[in-house]
């Protein structure tokens, strides 16, 4: 992930490598097990091992960042993933662990995501191991400090130009003089605008005039995803206990109420924490927080012992409750991508678009926002220089 390598860099912030050293914890089809790899059959395993390696060779037929161009593109949008698997896999422990992936990656299920935005993702990442592995792979490393420092350090140097409390309610693009951007405190003019966010989330912005069919088509379909709405959860130790154990604290699960769970402790092991990631969607039993700080606890003592029940503290983010950002982990569903993928980029009159959905490479990641970022810089400079 060369751009948010480089931008860190750049602000002097470090990084540091996550911690997985021991066994991981799985929980696939109901059967808890610990290890590189869960416990599985030879023919499991390579059945799993032959649908990785088809799908990873036909995520890479694909032009990278432009689905709509790969050879069959309309029949491969027209269905979804667990098609694709119902079709091809022998046995019922690979499309678990693809639900297990699913679930962690798109914050989705099988049954509802298209497997050309599946095969794109994938491409973007370079294939399927650098997505699904987290030592050496997309989870390698954390920012220290926690990744908002990357925003704060940026806002810091910008100074008074970071305007906050100012959404924008209405973008006028007139055929001719200049651009204007409401919000409830003022109106700013413009020569360009670039809008940095995900399509679903841009629906709230009244543009004048209406943006381009295709472009309104991607929005409501990005609007529409049936995405699971993800909650972190973080519960607090005293001491990474499961380190002791052999544990390395990350577990993975087809099933369970936390789709995963990670070793967040700081560097030095001062002090523990497990985060987890869950929808209040999935384990309805949880929507209340004092249920879920108590539940969290009992479903960790599952994998780790009963030493998880004795947690010092509890924070939590929940995203679903959010009202900016309705997230950009994304299950795409059929036939979005064909219609109107080409305008992820294409820009609207005198509007450019960023946003991590927008990438050519790691979509979805922080990384893919980066790069959004400055092509989108680039184009709009272009664009005033012409």
């Amino acid at each position: 992930q060369d751009a948010i390598a480089a931008l860190i860099d750049e602000l002097g912030i470090g990084a540091l490598d996550q911690f997985y050293e021991g066994d991981t914890t799985y929980d696939i089809e109901g059967l808890i097990s610990r290890g590189v790899i869960p416990d599985v059959s030879f023919s499991e395993a390579a059945d799993f091992a032959k649908l990785a390696w088809k799908i990873d060779r036909l995520c890479k037929k694909m032009p990278v960042g432009e689905p709509w161009r790969m050879k069959d593109a309309v029949a491969l949008d027209q269905i979804t993933l667990s098609d694709w698997l119902r079709e091809n896999a022998a046995t019922s422990f690979t499309p678990s662990v693809f639900r297990l992936i699913s679930r962690a990656v798109w914050s989705g299920y099988p049954e509802r995501i298209s497997l050309l935005w599946v095969l794109h993702y994938l491409r973007s990442a370079g294939g399927l191991l650098p997505v699904i592995l987290n030592d050496g792979g997309a989870q390698d490393q954390r920012i220290e400090g926690g990744s908002q420092v990357i925003s704060e350090r940026m806002a810091s140097e910008l100074g008074d130009r970071v305007l906050l409390g100012r959404p924008a309610l209405r973008i006028e693009d007139p055929a001719a003089g200049t651009m204007r951007v409401v919000t409830p405190v003022e109106t700013f003019t413009a020569d360009r605008v670039i809008v940095a966010m995900a399509p679903a989330d841009t629906a709230r912005i009244d543009f004048k005039p209406a943006l381009p069919k295709p472009r309104q088509d991607l929005v409501t379909g990005w609007a529409r995803l049936p995405r699971l709405p993800l909650l972190k959860g973080a519960v607090l130790y005293d001491r990474p206990f499961w380190r002791a154990d052999g544990l390395n604290g990350a577990m993975q699960s087809d099933r369970s109420p936390i789709q995963l769970v990670f070793d967040n402790s700081p560097e030095d092991a001062s002090m523990g924490v497990l985060s987890c990631f869950l929808s209040v969607a999935e384990a309805p039993q949880l929507a209340d927080r004092k249920a879920r700080e108590e539940g969290l606890r009992e479903e960790l003592a599952r994998y780790f012992g009963p030493k998880a029940l004795d947690a010092t503290g509890y924070v939590e983010k929940d995203w679903a409750a959010d009202p900016w950002s309705t997230g950009c982990i994304t299950p795409l569903t059929r036939g979005v991508l064909t219609a109107g993928g080409e305008h992820l980029r294409k820009p609207s009159g005198r509007i450019f678009w960023a946003g991590t959905e927008s990438a050519k490479r790691w979509c979805g990641y922080m990384d893919g926002a980066i790069s959004a970022g400055a092509r989108a810089a680039a184009e709009a400079q272009a664009s005033l220089e012409r």
